[in-house]
């Protein structure tokens, strides 16, 4: 087992820049779900996760350089998986597809990802995903539709008919305000959505190549501060509420959920105390701008969503409802199928 001053700076050594946010919500193949073991208080320094000795120690987890792993970092770096005899790497992953292609071709015994993305990978039978651990849920302000003041979007009725930039068509970003959109009889039929990356969202609202854009935190700090812009949809309202988004994916059967469940039983525990601990905004925000790389400028100003510190397949077949809703799938997804049998949601 490491020691940590050799934890902290291997976690430190895997960091990348924030602008690798784009890839985090954009519609890819991912992986599903396992949430287990009940809460444990105390270390175990020799090995017993508290419901079986541990299959496996060594433990490589892919991710993208996004608010929604901060506590993974956070985990990391207080020694939380150490407490449960468990060595964490983290491995910087470019994109979202990428992650996923890492966890299938087995690089990586965990990937985190968009909940959209190992959904409707499972509906396709890609491959047999389990959802180890849910990662965040929206709350309102971190996922909007915003545009400058130049724009002539001042409503959400403005918004048909006008060119709004998203990270991908078939994502969260075009997905959650339609639903909202929706909700309120407003025509999202004729909004021609262009997709392209967060930072590049800013340049075109400020040339006016977009009216608007939907971004996600820290994005919608950003640009604010940076153009003046104003929250014309909160996509985290109404339908989409409290919308869980993204969480840590392995695969099962052979893979790392189906041989060790005691393993990944232990990685919930460590992982569920670091994500409690970052419903402080005191202790998550200086994570935010060391692991994640937020300007420290824009860390104060953001919306930080909720943490979760446990998998609830209901709250997650909203996801599933929503893609069957807009035909992003042939045939809906019994999330709670997605879980590890046993497991505690």
């Amino acid at each position: 087992m490491p020691n940590r001053t050799t934890r902290t700076s291997r976690s430190r050594s895997a960091r990348v820049p924030v602008l690798g946010l784009a890839a985090a919500l954009a519609f890819t193949l991912t992986g599903c779900g396992l949430l287990g073991g009940e809460e444990d208080s105390g270390g175990n320094e020799g090995g017993d996760s508290g419901g079986g000795a541990l299959e496996q120690t060594d433990i490589k987890v892919g991710v993208l350089p996004v608010v929604d792993v901060a506590p993974l970092h956070l985990a990391v770096e207080k020694g939380y998986f150490e407490d449960e005899g468990l060595n964490v790497e983290i491995v910087p992953q470019p994109s979202g597809p990428a992650s996923i292609q890492a966890l299938i071709g087995g690089d990586v015994d965990i990937a985190f990802a968009s909940y959209p993305a190992p959904i409707v990978a499972q509906s396709k039978g890609v491959a047999d995903f389990k959802i180890v651990a849910e990662a965040l849920a929206a709350k309102p302000g971190h996922i909007t539709l915003v545009a400058p003041p130049t724009s002539p979007i001042k409503t959400p009725a403005d918004v048909a008919g006008k060119r709004i930039a998203i990270t991908a068509k078939q994502s969260f970003t075009d997905l959650a305000p339609m639903a909202v959109l929706e909700s309120q009889n407003i025509d999202f039929g004729s909004i021609d959505w262009r997709p392209m990356p967060f930072p590049d969202m800013i340049t075109n609202m400020q040339n006016g190549s977009v009216d608007g854009a939907v971004v996600v935190e820290p994005w919608v700090a950003i640009a604010q501060q940076k153009l003046g812009a104003t929250v014309i949809v909160d996509a985290a309202s109404g339908p989409t509420a409290e919308m869980p988004m993204s969480g840590y994916t392995a695969l099962g059967g052979d893979g790392f959920a189906g041989k060790a469940p005691n393993a990944a039983a232990a990685f919930q525990r460590a992982l569920a105390k670091a994500q409690e601990e970052a419903q402080d905004r005191s202790v998550i925000e200086p994570i935010l701008v060391d692991a994640i790389k937020i300007d420290p400028a824009i860390a104060p100003l953001m919306t930080i969503s909720t943490f979760s510190t446990t998998l609830d397949p209901e709250r997650v077949q909203r996801v599933s409802d929503l893609l069957s809703h807009f035909n992003v799938m042939d045939k809906k997804v019994d999330v709670s199928t997605m879980v590890l049998s046993g497991a505690d949601s």
